[in-house]
């Protein structure tokens, strides 16, 4: 029996129906593209905390597909915090709103030719910034994921698939794989391991109830509640709240609880000392957050707690590790659903520890 091989449109166009090229796309790719000849490529990404460390795996891996090219990381002014700098060999930093009053428009068209003409250009943001960025630019491949079809062979000549049901760092590796790059099953994020650094003999689980938006985050009362039964039920292990930096993310409603030997408020750490304490711990309980991505990136064990967003977006499978807790209703999980998911998840890391 004879099958028919499919047929892949372009030598680096590594897909039949599941991405956009152009033809001028298809036609560089073709016959110019050489990913060991590419000298110079742009990765744009703003967003926050969260955002910022699930881009590491996509330039981790451009690295490695590009290796004779610089690259410049765009960012923006409003979301530093997390950048991946240490992984490019150049920034550019937009003017965000933070600026709004003391730039003109002359200020923001010159910051957008600061990031110089690229080779290719990959778009992970995907905002009226980067649109930009892109349409100033000479690049001869221009990457994005956009929500709006219409900028498929408009502003991007090169697209992937977005979706809200797929994780988005493996979105954002999609590109490379549209070239034909194939990166790692367990993606590294250049930052400390939990496979490592656990600590086993003295175990801890770390909460976090912050996030970009109130809507993200548990009420007081219920986060109280949770404690005090997390407590009860985990007694051999040491419970440690993590603050934030806002007001609304202390912890002094839960002073009471510092009453357990078991429990602690940690105050707010610097990204570096947070990266190692959640490297360390057993869990990372925490609903849609940066410091629950921070815990992925560590390859931490997490709760993730689910009723004001997708979670689909933002729990990886390239590992079983990550535990999400929802309602297919979007109704709040009660503390009960929580802990039974703890429970199952730390009797699962205490065997594969074993």
């Amino acid at each position: 029996m004879k099958f028919n091989q499919p047929k892949i449109s372009s030598k680096y166009a590594c897909f039949e129906k599941g991405a956009y090229a152009s033809k001028a796309a298809k036609h560089y790719l073709n016959n110019e593209f050489d990913p060991n000849k590419v000298q110079k490529i742009a990765v744009i990404r703003h967003a926050a905390l969260g955002d910022q460390v699930i881009t590491r795996p996509f330039l981790i891996e451009a690295r490695k597909f590009f290796p004779n090219a610089e690259i410049t990381l765009v960012a923006l002014s409003t979301y530093q915090y997390g950048m991946p700098s240490d992984l490019v060999d150049r920034t550019v930093v937009l003017h965000g709103r933070d600026q709004k009053d003391n730039v003109s428009f002359s200020d923001k068209m010159a910051n957008f030719r600061e990031v110089g003409d690229q080779d290719l250009i990959f778009d992970l943001a995907c905002t009226n910034r980067s649109y930009w960025v892109n349409l100033l630019n000479k690049a001869k491949l221009k990457v994005g994921f956009p929500y709006k079809s219409w900028l498929k062979g408009t502003l991007y000549n090169a697209a992937v698939c977005r979706s809200d049901l797929q994780p988005e760092v493996e979105t954002m590796l999609d590109m490379l794989r549209l070239l034909g790059h194939n990166p790692v099953n367990r993606l590294d994020f250049g930052y400390p391991d939990h496979a490592i650094m656990s600590e086993s003999n003295n175990p801890y689980f770390a909460y976090f109830n912050g996030a970009s938006q109130p809507r993200k985050v548990l009420k007081n009362e219920q986060v109280i509640a949770l404690m005090e039964m997390a407590i009860k039920a985990f007694p051999e292990v040491k419970h440690v709240f993590l603050e934030g930096v806002k007001d609304n993310e202390k912890g002094d409603f839960l002073s009471h609880l510092t009453a357990h030997d078991n429990f602690e408020i940690q105050p707010c750490m610097p990204l570096d000392e947070l990266l190692t304490f959640t490297a360390k711990a057993q869990l990372v309980i925490a609903p849609d957050t940066g410091v629950r991505n921070v815990a992925i990136s560590t390859h931490t064990p997490t709760i993730g707690i689910f009723y004001a967003t997708v979670p689909f977006r933002y729990t990886p499978r390239y590992e079983p590790i990550h535990h999400i807790v929802m309602n297919a209703s979007c109704a709040i999980p009660s503390n009960e659903q929580i802990i039974n998911s703890m429970v199952s998840a730390y009797a699962t890391e205490n065997k594969t520890s074993e």
